[in-house]
């Protein structure tokens, strides 16, 4: 190579090796303006951050429900009554109830009458014998134990059962412990009775001390059958009361009387306390919006402040929320839209709160259009009331299902496919104003939580605010941006109901129902007045 032909070469790189510097820069600009583009589109933008790094087992036993068959409406193998179960996925059941556990006994599958009228309720006795009378009539008096067994293996249902402290004997709580081990049931959870705590039972429990006197009797000869096992006693939900709690001195002294019996030595023979909670407030003629902030209000001011309550009395032990759903089925929240919506909120709340280790919605199904995840319609009749029959027809045969079903069959469905639960961040959120005894008090206008497995990932949004949402995903750090299905239940009115209530009127029409929507993550829309999830494939 001659000189001249050297100096073009030299020339040649020189001008290649700007060219290359000058595109290198330029792909660095476009890559930091669309960083920079992509940053400011965020910091703007409601962001649900989840975080996969920072993980835990999922409580599984946090989707449960209570079965109180009292009604005789349903037995545990209808096929009916199967065929709506198994599409809720419960992970647990109560059994035989509630207050009816007070008096059942499991050999003869039923109850006496006499000892239906024992309390010092005459309310409380009247509402037992009704109850008495209605299930001798359809069920021949029976409350199966067997049955419910064999739904619960069909169905791979972990059972709760309670026993009876009112007026059943330890040798019979052992005798059942025995014979569900000799069956081959495997029953590990089991409830000392039921809300004794109530001035109902004062005059068999008068005080928490001799209510665990004869609770550590049953344990112990429980536990001699099957060492296994974990028993939970009856606490009251005093601290979730805030209007009460200084009035309602009992409750409290309740409390502190099994709190004193809770050091190491005396109380190692059980394992849980059981609380009923209930959101509880006159809401006859207070205007549905308002419930709203009320409801949302109490789940997030008062919820912790209650745990805190919790947690220093029983520092050590689980606590199992074996009843829990808005108080009074004749109120204008029952069967709403709202209703599905506190459901979903009361939920996400649980599954966020580390001491809780059982929750089972009160109830699975009972008559009327209040408390029950599905139950009977009441037809029409001459005497026909809006406020109590004349329903919609039915989207199953005679069955009608509440809006709170549809919120149990998403929660359901991502349980059964779910073993993890990872940390999610909410920025950038609406915020919303609470009512009545939270107004002016303000919180996040959506909740949150993530579980998941190694396969996909399900994000719980609740929206409880009364705007739509387009939020970004950003899941370990990176926003997705692949196709998402988002199931959910959303309405515009949050007293739609699926065929009215106590205080409501129905539109004669099933209002609430389960909604699909599929696509891009970066294109959802999460609608106003909603409960959903989100589904990720990994």
């Amino acid at each position: 190579m001659n000189q001249d032909q050297t100096k073009k070469w030299k020339s040649f790189t020189s001008m290649t090796f700007l060219i290359c510097i000058s595109l290198a820069i330029s792909m660095l600009s476009v890559v930091l303006i669309r960083g920079c583009v992509e940053r400011a589109y965020l910091e703007g933008a409601i962001r649900l951050e989840v975080n996969m790094q920072t993980s835990k087992p999922l409580r599984k036993e946090l989707h449960g429900f209570n079965t109180n068959m009292m009604s005789g409406d349903y037995g545990y193998l209808d096929e009916d009554f199967v065929a709506l179960t198994k599409v809720l996925q419960p992970q647990t059941l109560r059994f035989p109830g509630g207050t009816v556990g007070n008096f059942y006994h499991w050999k003869t599958e039923g109850f006496i009458r006499d000892e239906m009228e024992t309390t010092l309720s005459p309310q409380l006795n009247k509402r037992n014998r009704g109850n008495f009378v209605r299930l001798q009539k359809r069920r021949n008096g029976i409350i199966s134990f067997d049955d419910f067994m064999r739904l619960c293996q069909g169905l791979d249902i972990a059972p709760i059962v309670m026993v009876n402290l009112w007026t059943g004997s330890p040798e019979e709580s052992a005798e059942w412990v025995r014979y569900a081990k000799n069956k081959g049931y495997n029953v590990k959870y089991w409830e000392l009775g039921n809300e004794h705590y109530l001035p109902h039972y004062a005059n068999k429990f008068p005080t928490a001390k001799i209510y665990m006197r004869e609770a550590r009797q049953h344990a112990l000869a429980m536990k001699a059958v099957d060492p296994n096992i974990k028993v939970s006693v009856c606490a009251s939900p005093v601290a979730f009361h805030k209007e009460g709690f200084l009035i309602r001195t009992p409750q409290r002294k309740w409390d502190e009387g099994l709190a004193n019996l809770n050091t190491p030595s005396a109380s190692s023979w059980y394992d849980a306390f059981s609380v009923h909670v209930y959101a509880y407030k006159a809401t006859r003629n207070v205007d549905i919006e308002q419930m709203r902030g009320y409801l949302f209000g109490w789940i997030h001011h008062d919820f912790d402040q209650a745990m805190e309550y919790y947690q220093t009395l029983f520092p050590d032990k689980e606590m199992w929320i074996t009843e829990w759903n808005i108080a009074n089925p004749a109120n204008r929240v029952a069967n709403t839209q709202l209703h599905a919506m506190y459901a979903g909120n009361f939920f996400l709340k649980i599954l966020n709160t580390p001491k809780i280790t059982h929750a089972n919605f009160h109830v699975i199904t009972g008559p009327g259009k209040g408390f029950p995840v599905f139950s009977r319609i009441t037809p029409v009749s001459e005497r026909s009331f809006w406020k109590y029959d004349g329903e919609p027809e039915s989207d199953y045969g005679d069955t009608i299902r509440r809006t709170v079903y549809y919120t149990f069959q998403l929660i359901g469905a991502a349980f059964s496919q779910a073993d993890t639960q990872f940390t999610v961040h909410n920025a950038n959120v609406p915020l919303l104003e609470g009512h009545l005894d939270y107004k002016g008090q303000m919180m996040d206008g959506i909740q949150t939580q993530t579980i998941g497995s190694t396969q996909q990932l399900f994000i719980f949004v609740s929206n409880r605010a009364s705007e739509e949402l387009n939020p970004q995903i950003i899941i370990n750090g990176k926003r997705l941006k692949k196709d998402i299905t988002y199931r959910f239940v959303a309405n515009e009115r949050l007293k739609a109901t699926n065929g009215g209530n106590a205080e409501l009127e129905g539109s004669g029409e099933i209002e609430v129902r389960l909604q699909e929507w599929r696509g891009k993550a970066q294109e959802l829309l999460i609608p106003k007045n909603s409960f959903g999830v989100i589904e990720v494939l990994k």
